[in-house]
């Protein structure tokens, strides 16, 4: 007969944690925690399950001064021991949405395309957060969507695996999956992408897969379509930019049929799924992820009339007769739903609406035109072109 007997073992040992390479300090000495788990079968010792977490991570967040910043650098803030450095060019930098997390995080301004050895070496993970992050930026500046999201992510994790960083987690996306029918898409379903956006992300997955090693842990995140509010909110997300028309327009306007599939995650939760990422070790080298619930899978037309239900008096509009987008993906998220214990994600359709709505009265939004507002990504980078701050590559001019 089998018993099986579970002996918990906690240990400590001291670590020398590498210099910062932002604000050089001597090395200092902390503890490691590790808990060891033994499963005695049949008299023989299996070891079946090992986590580690360091008191003290020293993390590079590349690209946090955008739309999911603010929730990540909160979330990961959480940890006192961890200490944050970020890097971001400043496109969308906002000083007053960040100056309540400036004591959280070391900021430098610089360009990923221009990163070296000198500003990546010494951290022990990396989340590469930094994109040209939705189709219509990337259809306009498609040559520095490949730049960004591709060719510099697979650079900066090169150079970080030299240096001995452990663990690189990469902020991909569900819209690879493109056009699926009636199929819902799994990690190891074929891709599709139709843009130049979600192209980019499976050509840095494909890379940054022959890039990893038992040494350098590599986890590629497909998020779903965001949407939530943010310290640096964006209105170019479906959600967002409904639950904006119903609340300063009293209107929806759905410019297609609404049949289309879109998963949805907010933005806290992507938070959430990035930290669990930073920690996960139960895979050998390379990990890739849906990154969202099962139930957050919604046609179009469903979350626009969702909307209309909770604010009230709001009118929704849908283009029967319009074709229908050819972006369409219903995902399957079971994977991460049943590895994520420790981290789980909160928001539903209507705690998301819900959030949105408070937190958008809150600092009094009144733009009824708002995509023609430096709500919407692409706005921003045209005006940044038309006061010529940027060149055509989208290089700030010295």
């Amino acid at each position: 007969m089998s018993i099986e007997i579970i002996f918990n073992f906690v240990f400590f040992s001291s670590a020398k944690i590498r210099f910062d390479p932002i604000n050089p300090a001597p090395p200092v000495t902390t503890k490691i925690f590790i808990t060891i788990i033994i499963c005695k079968v049949n008299t023989r010792l299996h070891f079946t399950y090992l986590q580690y977490n360091y008191l003290s991570m020293h993390i590079l967040l590349i690209g946090h001064l955008g739309y999911i910043g603010p929730a990540v650098i909160e979330q990961l803030s959480k940890n006192k021991s961890n200490k944050l450095n970020g890097i971001d060019v400043g496109y969308f930098y906002k000083r007053k949405f960040f100056k309540n997390l400036k004591n959280k995080i070391v900021t430098k301004f610089k360009d990923v395309r221009d990163l070296n050895s000198n500003d990546i070496k010494g951290f022990d993970k990396i989340v590469y957060l930094a994109a040209i992050s939705n189709d219509p930026m990337g259809n306009v500046f498609e040559k520095v969507t490949e730049e960004i999201n591709y060719k510099c992510a697979i650079k900066i994790a090169k150079i970080a695996k030299k240096y001995g960083t452990r663990k690189f987690v990469y902020a991909s996306s569900c819209s690879m999956y493109g056009f699926t029918k009636n199929l819902i898409k799994s990690e190891n379903s074929k891709v599709n992408p139709l843009t130049a956006y979600a192209r980019s992300k499976v050509k840095a997955e494909k890379s940054l897969k022959k890039i990893s090693s038992k040494n350098f842990k590599v986890i590629s995140l497909r998020f779903a379509t965001a949407c939530g509010y943010s310290e640096n909110l964006r209105l170019d997300l479906v959600l967002n930019d409904f639950v904006a028309s119903a609340i300063v327009n009293k209107e929806i306007k759905v410019l297609s049929d609404g049949s289309p599939w879109r998963p949805l995650i907010h933005v806290k939760d992507m938070a959430k799924a990035i930290n669990w990422a930073l920690e996960e070790i139960r895979f050998s080298r390379y990990l890739v992820l849906n990154i969202g619930m099962n139930k957050m899978n919604f046609q179009v037309k469903t979350i626009a009339k969702k909307v209309g239900e909770i604010i009230k008096d709001t009118k929704v509009k849908i283009n029967h007769n319009a074709m229908p987008d050819k972006r369409s993906y219903k995902v399957n998220f079971s994977k991460f739903q049943k590895m994520n214990t420790k981290y789980k994600l909160n928001y539903n359709l209507e705690k998301s609406i819900i959030d949105l709505k408070k937190n958008i009265k809150k600092i009094d939004f009144k733009t009824k035109n708002f995509r023609e507002s430096n709500f919407i990504r692409l706005k921003i980078l045209k005006d940044l072109l038309k006061d010529k701050k940027v060149d055509k590559k989208l290089y700030f001019k010295k």
